[in-house]
């Protein structure tokens, strides 16, 4: 599977939670598929973006 076919695959399993999955999100997982960011640092990000407390 392509990384454009994770990510539309990942887009929709937010979408179903009624999550949004912006162009900040998707540059993300790319990012993490192909290996250019760590997983961590995107976990921090998006607990970020949520406003997730640890």
């Amino acid at each position: 599977m392509t990384i454009d076919r994770k990510v539309n695959s990942l887009e929709s399993c937010f979408r179903m939670e009624g999550m949004d999955f912006d162009s900040e999100c998707i540059e993300g997982v790319k990012g993490i598929l192909s290996g250019e960011i760590l997983v961590s640092d995107a976990i921090t990000e998006l607990n970020k973006k949520y406003d997730i407390k640890k």
